[in-house]
């Protein structure tokens, strides 16, 4: 499926599956779900994909900054929160495992590591170790784009480094169901953004 469809459903998703109980948490739900629907697809070689993985940096830094700006003005102490009270080092850490998963991923084949268990894993891990409340919201993400997937007919390599790949063959990547399924994805979000929101205030 395209970018813009992981993205939609990806979001659907994790505000579905955490059900945002403050402004917070919604707004984790939004970015980090879509980081973590997004993300697997960069290890595709082709101009698309570096503009999705572009796009995936760009999330990140909307999400920081818009936390940032919460801390600021709102003195909401989000991000100390987010970061489960964790030290400064444990931070960075997990920071860079984050990203040297990232890079190793990269260059693995399309339809590997990155869209594996093994993947999602690690990717946890060094999640947890930073940011522990991102991790619900970017596990419901990565898990909606690997379910997409399956749908295809290329198999995902769910079990990495084990070779055999998975698919049901039901749809071709670019074609009807990927924009249904995207309308789709775009109706749940609006309408599970909308009831967040009563549900908060």
């Amino acid at each position: 499926m395209l970018g813009k469809t992981h993205m939609a459903v990806g979001i659907a998703a994790a505000l579905a599956f955490t059900a945002p109980k403050t402004i917070g948490e919604a707004g984790m739900a939004v970015g980090v779900g879509a980081v973590g629907a997004l993300i697997s697809d960069i290890d595709v070689e082709s101009s698309g994909s570096c503009r999705r993985a572009n796009l995936v940096i760009l999330l990140v830094a909307a999400q920081a900054a818009a936390l940032l700006a919460a801390d600021y003005f709102l003195g909401m102490d989000l991000l100390w929160r987010v970061a489960g009270n964790g030290s400064a080092v444990r931070v960075l850490m997990g920071v860079l495992l984050f990203v040297g998963i990232c890079v190793f991923g990269k260059g693995q084949p399309h339809r590997s590591f990155m869209h594996s268990f093994l993947g999602l894993a690690l990717l946890d891990a060094a999640l947890g170790l930073a940011f522990p409340a991102f991790v619900p919201y970017f596990t419901v993400g990565f898990l909606s784009h690997l379910a997409l997937d399956l749908l295809n007919q290329k198999g995902v390599k769910l079990f990495y480094p084990w070779k055999p790949g998975f698919c049901l063959g039901w749809f071709h990547a670019r074609g009807l169901a990927d924009r249904l399924l995207c309308m789709a994805g775009c109706a749940l979000s609006a309408l599970m953004s909308v009831r967040a929101l009563f549900e908060i205030f």
